[in-house]
């Protein structure tokens, strides 16, 4: 009896989990976890990593690139667009427009996905070690 009331409470912890993990967040959520924070990020697609400070406001964020062709770089980017449905929106130094969603993996991990452009429906950032200010 114990085995199976154990079993039950595994299999519904798994399915709570993956039910948390599989919903974007909106841009109320989106905002307290990552606003005044700097947040360490890799790009899964190809290694690079970097960390980013995103200003109270959320109106820019900082990107200081550890790893990668950029290592060494820091960027600011302008947040153009943030949405109800948690899609947010930035302006690159080149002018072209890079849109994203984030799932909270339930892990302290969250999972960017693009909304356009050449990798639009692919996770292809992974942010972790969310800290208050700027820790760049």
């Amino acid at each position: 009896m114990k085995k199976l009331v154990t079993s039950i409470a595994l299999v519904c912890l798994a399915i709570s989990t993956n039910s948390f993990a599989s919903e974007f967040m909106n841009l109320e959520q989106r905002q307290a976890t990552y606003c005044g924070k700097t947040i360490n990020g890799e790009n899964v697609k190809n290694g690079m990593t970097f960390k980013v400070y995103i200003d109270a406001e959320c109106k820019t964020n900082t990107i200081h690139f550890i790893k990668g062709k950029r290592a060494g770089q820091t960027h600011v980017r302008k947040i153009v667009e943030s949405y109800p449905n948690g899609e947010t929106c930035m302006k690159w130094k080149n002018g072209n427009q890079v849109c994203n969603k984030v799932k909270d993996m339930g892990d302290g991990t969250y999972q960017v996905t693009k909304t356009n452009g050449k990798w639009k429906g692919q996770h292809y950032v992974t942010h972790s070690n969310i800290v208050d200010g700027n820790q760049l």
